[in-house]
């Protein structure tokens, strides 16, 4: 299956960079500020958070229309050896994964990366929200986030498959067609480097004074995603893994909490 090759067009990258860069916002949600970027046209928005000083690890969120087949994002800013994230609703649930491709062609599922869905995230009648850490994200095959360097520049890019939704919408891993829609924006790494980054993490609400602008979930209050197994053994907290493949830790959620399918079959997580 051939993928577009426009995002390898380095001339192009150049001139559509300078018009658009990363700007401040805050998710009145999860108290997160992020720099990122909101496509007009496309209706997504993209936002990155960093440790300071850095680390393996960042946190993004991502909002798109609930309408589309799949939303993605390339954090290295091109499809071929770059981290890539795949996003799309099976009706209340959040479907989120990992990718990985060395040219123009399906990407398959990348193992590696550990993701955890961070408050503010859900699904309602018009939008889906992701906001999650990545842990292990920083280096990946072929690739690192700003080239090794996190305090430099980055070229962040998206696409949308606007009307086809994955095969399967219950699988993470489920084969999807090419995307119809993709832009890029700029990101300056050092602006996007935070030192409330561990009350983020934490699930903690920090404020700011420097970001002007603030998002949400542009619609009614998200539907709970819907629990996807049941738990079973030593007690999770909230936000903790609680299965997957693989995982032999606790599988038994705190009184209150859900073991939801984040990326099913490979993680799910406690919550609320």
């Amino acid at each position: 299956m051939a993928f577009s090759m426009a995002l390898a067009t380095g001339l192009f990258f150049v001139s559509l960079v300078a018009a658009q860069s990363n700007t401040p916002f805050c998710d009145s949600a999860s108290g997160i500020c992020f720099q990122g970027y909101t496509d007009p046209e496309l209706d997504i928005t993209i936002g990155l958070v960093l440790p300071d000083p850095p680390t393996d690890e960042f946190i993004v969120q991502m909002v798109a229309p609930a309408t589309y087949g799949y939303t993605g994002l390339s954090v290295g800013g091109t499809m071929a050896d770059s981290l890539l994230f795949t996003l799309w609703p099976n009706g209340d649930d959040i479907v989120l994964g990992t990718r990985w491709t060395s040219g123009y062609v399906l990407p398959e599922v990348y193992t590696g990366p550990q993701i955890t869905l961070l408050p503010g995230s859900g699904v309602n009648s018009t939008y889906i929200q992701a906001t999650f850490r990545c842990q292990n994200c920083t280096t990946w095959t072929d690739g690192s986030l700003g080239s090794g360097d996190q305090g430099g520049f980055q070229l962040i890019a998206y696409v949308a498959q606007t009307t086809t939704p994955p095969d399967d919408p219950a699988d993470v891993g489920s084969t999807i067609i090419e995307h119809n829609d993709f832009d890029f924006f700029g990101m300056n790494l050092t602006q996007a480097q935070s030192t409330q980054y561990s009350s983020y993490v934490a699930g903690g609400s920090a404020s700011t004074t420097s970001a002007p602008t603030t998002t949400s979930l542009p619609s009614s209050t998200p539907a709970p995603p819907s629990s996807t197994s049941s738990a079973s053994g030593a007690t999770q907290t909230e936000w903790g893994q609680c299965g997957g493949q693989g995982w032999t830790g606790p599988t038994t959620c705190a009184a209150g909490l859900t073991c939801v399918g984040v990326s099913p079959p490979y993680y799910s997580q406690c919550q609320a």
